[in-house]
């Protein structure tokens, strides 16, 4: 049996690959994990719609829950879809898209108890803690440093 070996075709993605991620690519791809939480969120949403409509004798209208509540719902999503991302690869969808991988500090994966408490912090105040990537030699967030992670350009398909 063969295994397919990944050809980086750009110039600048095989300069890059391995090397810590900037802040740019980064909450590019923070972004796209924001759009599949809120996508899963109103999934949800859509599903208890559903099942309302054709399981009782209600007609089709979208739960319209209080602010808090989808805000609550989402951290909870977001919390759990990130943890199972970096854990499970090192890939959420947005870091998928955008090259990148999480890795540990030594480069291997994310065990599940780091990529928890890595999302714990991301979904709390994750904007925050990213902004230390700015000013940091070694091009960390705040949260990277808290849970001994890194974010890497990785082109690579394997987990």
């Amino acid at each position: 049996m063969t295994q397919a070996v990944s050809v980086i075709r750009s110039p600048r993605a095989r300069e890059l690959q391995g090397k810590r991620a900037g802040f740019a690519s980064r909450v590019t791809a923070d972004l796209i994990d924001y759009g599949v939480v809120v996508g899963i969120y109103l999934a949800i949403l859509l599903g208890i719609a559903l099942a309302e409509y054709f399981l009782g004798s209600k007609d089709f209208d979208v739960p319209d829950p209080a602010a808090a509540t989808s805000l609550a719902a989402q951290w909870v999503i977001g919390v759990l879809y990130l943890t199972a991302s970096w854990a499970g690869g090192g890939r959420s969808i947005g870091k998928s898209v955008l090259g990148l991988r999480v890795v540990t500090t030594d480069a291997k994966p994310v065990p599940l108890h780091r990529a928890f408490l890595r999302a714990l912090i991301c979904a709390t105040v994750g904007a925050f803690t990213l902004l230390w990537v700015l000013v940091s030699r070694r091009r960390a967030a705040a949260h990277d440093i808290v849970v001994r992670t890194t974010v890497v350009h990785d082109w690579s398909h394997g987990s």
